[in-house]
């Protein structure tokens, strides 16, 4: 399953290179062709592992059509480097979910359509963090260097969970993530702009909107709002495109207890990156698909929700928000798939004027214009759908057959202690 998985993410799913990922790919053909450093203040660390790609291109196919499917070669990639770290730790029908489970739902499938940065620090990071939990500290220490330098914001997050990881640990050893990523991300910036801490981001900002906040640059956002917004907004919040994340709780995160550092490390990475988000001025990661630069949260929230779905809880109540959670996260993997940034122009017109509709408007968000505004389906669509109902079906196969019998007893017994109360009176 897995493996065909793999094969839609590369032939089915449609890949565009657009935005940011056009412009790394415009300063990587530049830096081929002779034309020197690319000047451009998008961080190259993570793309530069495209070039063989580039070079493939001129032979078979073209650059474009093979870097286009980079981010699907570096998901491959991670996904076999978890199996290997992480086979063993946890119940393989645990596993074997959460691996299925990572490229059918949440925000990866997305992201995965094109040649962002962030696919790339995402898995490589999350894998790095997870090489370090269980030991591997050199594989460590590469992985998480290279992930965040190529997303140099999340080196706040990262000195978060690597300082609780060096406290827990009292090593000093396990500061070197952080000093290899701070190294990196001056190193390029040295080379690119002969300075160490020109990041090429002075000056930058948005449009001058109605909103009080905008068109200020830098990290001038209130954080109290771009937390709440990257938390709860119906276009652009956790709580919606990654709803695994509230399942930390019950029966199902027992069966996570021998990864459990794996786990606290991965939310304070991304508890740390919420936090310096939250503070951008672009928070919301421009006119994009969900919130882009939180692709993370798959990862955790991927892995909570297999576990839940595969060891089921107890109670209806419970059961009900887990079955809840599937659903939603499964139609956040098929709506970033299939239909991504369908029906939201109007957010893009005037300068981007009215984009805070596609943020906070339920019926601007990406997740519902499909229904509002009646999307059309391809057959390459279907075929994603297909795929990802089909996962979600087989791996929560317990839970799905645990639910109605739940219902039922409970209901049953809630009914028979109604009808044991006392009659009613006048």
């Amino acid at each position: 399953m897995l493996a065909l998985g793999l094969l839609l993410l590369f032939f089915v799913l449609p890949h565009n290179i657009e935005g940011d990922g056009r412009l790394r790919l415009d300063a990587l053909q530049g830096l081929l062709a002779g034309h020197g450093i690319p000047d451009t203040k998008y961080p190259l660390i993570g793309s530069l592992f495209s070039i063989p790609l580039m070079l493939l291109g001129h032979v078979v196919g073209s650059p474009e059509w093979w870097v286009a499917r980079y981010n699907v070669i570096v998901y491959a990639t991670s996904i076999g480097l978890l199996y290997r770290l992480l086979r063993g730790r946890i119940a393989n029908d645990v596993l074997g979910a959460f691996l299925l489970l990572l490229g059918t739902t949440a925000m990866l499938p997305n992201s995965l359509t094109g040649f962002g940065a962030e696919t790339f620090s995402a898995m490589v990071v999350g894998t790095g963090l997870a090489a370090c939990a269980v030991g591997r500290w050199k594989t460590a220490t590469v992985l998480v260097g290279l992930g965040v330098a190529n997303m140099p914001a999340t080196i706040v997050g990262l000195a978060l969970a690597i300082g609780w990881w060096a406290w827990r640990e009292k090593r000093l050893r396990a500061l070197a993530p952080l000093l290899v990523a701070a190294a990196l991300w001056m190193l390029e910036n040295t080379v690119r702009r002969r300075s160490p801490f020109a990041t090429g981001y002075g000056g930058d900002h948005g449009f001058q909107t109605l909103l009080p906040y905008s068109g200020l640059p830098g990290f001038s956002y209130p954080t109290v709002f771009g937390v709440l917004s990257l938390l709860l907004a119906f276009g652009k919040g956790l709580l919606f495109f990654a709803p695994g994340l509230v399942l930390a709780f019950g029966r199902g995160l027992e069966a996570l207890r021998s990864v459990r550092d794996v786990i606290v490390l991965w939310f304070v990475y991304l508890a740390g990156i919420v936090l310096v988000y939250g503070t951008w001025w672009a928070w919301y990661g421009g006119f994009t698909w969900g919130p882009r630069f939180l692709i993370f949260a798959s990862l955790p929230a991927s892995l909570l929700l297999a576990a839940q779905i595969r060891r089921p809880p107890q109670t209806l109540l419970i059961q009900t928000m887990v079955v809840v959670a599937l659903a939603l996260s499964v139609w956040v993997g098929i709506d970033g798939a299939a239909f991504g940034r369908f029906a939201q122009d109007p957010c893009s017109a005037n300068h981007y004027s009215l984009e805070s509709f596609c943020w906070y408007v339920p019926e601007f968000s990406v997740l519902w214009t499909p229904f509002v505004f009646q999307a059309h389906v391809s057959w390459s669509d279907l075929l994603l759908i297909g795929y990802a109902a089909g996962v979600a079906i087989y791996v929560a196969y317990p839970l799905l057959r645990e639910f109605p019998l739940t219902a039922f007893r409970d209901l049953q017994l809630a009914w028979t202690a109604y009808r044991q109360r006392a009659p009613w009176r006048f």
